[in-house]
């Protein structure tokens, strides 16, 4: 893991760093993503996109609990990138 954290300081950051600027300001993103916590799942690799493009929310199944008076943490999160982020799709 710090290697990797290395490598992308070293390498990657620099290529990157016009988006990671712009990122720094707000994200815009379309799409909120929901999708399983399982280590083996990556949503931008899978669905190809970059730093800013998916709102990801991740949790043991992809669970997306009913409605209600309760928040959590998935709750707020969808909320957030609704209300908020103003996102226009939400793929599970």
């Amino acid at each position: 893991v710090i290697s990797g954290v290395a490598k992308f300081q070293k390498e990657v950051y620099p290529n990157k760093k016009a988006t990671f600027q712009k990122l720094a300001n707000g994200q815009n993103p379309e799409v909120l993503f929901i999708t399983c916590s399982d280590s083996r799942i990556d949503p931008n690799l899978v669905t190809q996109t970059d730093p800013g493009e998916l709102f990801i929310c991740r949790n043991a199944g992809n669970i997306v609990p009913p409605h209600s008076n309760q928040t959590g943490g998935m709750t707020a999160s969808i909320e957030f990138a609704v209300a908020a982020l103003g996102v226009t799709h939400i793929v599970v």
